[in-house]
């Protein structure tokens, strides 16, 4: 079996959409082992969001969890730009495993996110030159690998990094390979041993899976479109997210947004409740109906964690007092976020409906469907009506 630790939950999700893409059993849990044993259990954390120690701290007791339960292979998910806290999870799980090597690869050819030289670039165009540079959390001060590794973490004093022509992993450290195609992500594959920590993007994974001889043939994708029972979260800010939206208006589905009591620094209780009960009276007149907090950026003291908290506390009194089956959320961090409202941690994962869009049933209801995707991904044409 193999095991999955990934620092965000859609990155998790994308990794069982390939699982299911393949046919192979797989089953997802929030910051634990999931409750029903697959050929691949799939652990979704929101480390990214959380300090370097915190980050480290979750890693290395997972791994130590994964391995007094089994002998699984674990691999590490990574965000395919290296945002988060990379080097420092990584040093947990050799810690845990007592292990001296990593094979780590991030890029992602099909979607021109490769290695050159060791040098990141996308399109082409070196990563320090995009917008990637200028993210809020984990901006880009070069495109060298390297230092994209060393740079975000308190550890790299402590682990050697090697990248460009890779030929063998012998020494101890963090080993990068170039990468520039399909061809050479899949030869990047063979470096890979039982003494090896592996890592990567989802694109990585996908080759790992191959190589285990578990991926052969594609299942077809079925159509799916739904047209009421459902709950549409959008957390995302994503131009893709807001033209959704908009686009959403037009059919017979209501999109509510935060009223601007909801919308100060002081949550006002008062002003909640209604905002649920007109929440409701949509969904008992179209039995659908689209959350979002707003079309326009708030400022708002701690506007990123206030607001999803927020929104999370919303559609946790919705959900529970309604009888939806279905909901669609676009953002990780507002799905993470809500099924700890709900205390939800185990989930089956049942249908890849686009690249990184998959639909799961929650393990202690089965009749509870949650679609999730990346807020800068599109939905399926005809998904949602």
């Amino acid at each position: 079996m193999i095991t999955v630790i990934a620092d965000d939950l859609t990155g998790a999700a994308e990794i069982a959409g390939i699982c299911l893409r393949y046919g192979i059993h797989v089953a997802f849990g929030i910051d634990t082992i999931p409750e029903k044993e697959a050929t691949v259990n799939i652990i979704a954390t929101d480390t990214r969001s959380m300090t370097e120690d915190e980050a480290y701290e979750t890693h290395f007791h997972l791994a130590e969890e994964i391995i007094s339960n089994t002998n699984n292979i674990i691999f590490k998910k990574c965000d395919s730009v290296l945002r988060g806290h990379v080097l420092t999870e990584l040093s947990a799980l050799l810690d845990s495993k007592k292990k001296d090597h990593v094979l780590l690869q991030p890029s992602n050819p099909l979607g021109n996110r490769c290695i050159k030289n060791a040098s990141y670039t996308i399109n082409d165009v070196l990563i320090e030159n995009t917008d990637f540079a200028l993210d809020p959390d984990f901006p880009l001060k070069g495109s060298l690998v390297k230092r994209l590794l060393l740079d975000r973490s308190s550890k790299k004093d402590t682990m050697e990094v090697f990248t460009g022509k890779i030929k063998e992993i012998n020494l101890k450290g963090i080993y990068i390979p170039d990468c520039n195609s399909v061809e050479e992500l899949s030869k990047c594959i063979n470096l890979y041993h039982e003494e090896t920590i592996i890592a990567g993007s989802a694109a990585f994974f996908e080759q790992f899976l191959i190589k285990m001889k578990l991926a052969t043939s594609k299942i077809k994708k079925q159509k799916h479109s739904f047209t009421s029972n459902y709950l549409l979260l959008s957390g995302s800010t994503h131009t893709n997210s807001v033209q959704f939206s908009k686009n959403l208006e037009k059919t017979n589905c209501p999109l509510v947004t935060f009223p601007d009591s909801l919308l100060e620094d002081k949550l006002n209780e008062t002003a909640l409740s209604d905002f649920i009960i007109k929440i409701a009276d949509h969904y008992n007149e179209h039995k659908k109906v689209a959350l979002k907090v707003s079309n326009n950026v708030i400022q708002l003291k701690n506007s990123t964690l206030n607001l999803k908290t927020r929104m999370s506390l919303v559609a946790k009194r919705f959900v529970e007092t309604s009888n939806t089956n279905e909901l669609f959320i676009e953002g990780g961090a507002t799905a993470y976020d809500l099924f700890n409202e709900l205390h939800w941690k185990s989930f089956t994962p049942i249908e890849e409906l686009a690249s990184g869009v998959v639909r799961m049933q929650y393990d202690k209801n089965p009749n509870q469907y949650i679609t999730i995707k990346p807020g800068s991904y599109k939905w399926p044409d005809g998904l949602i009506n």
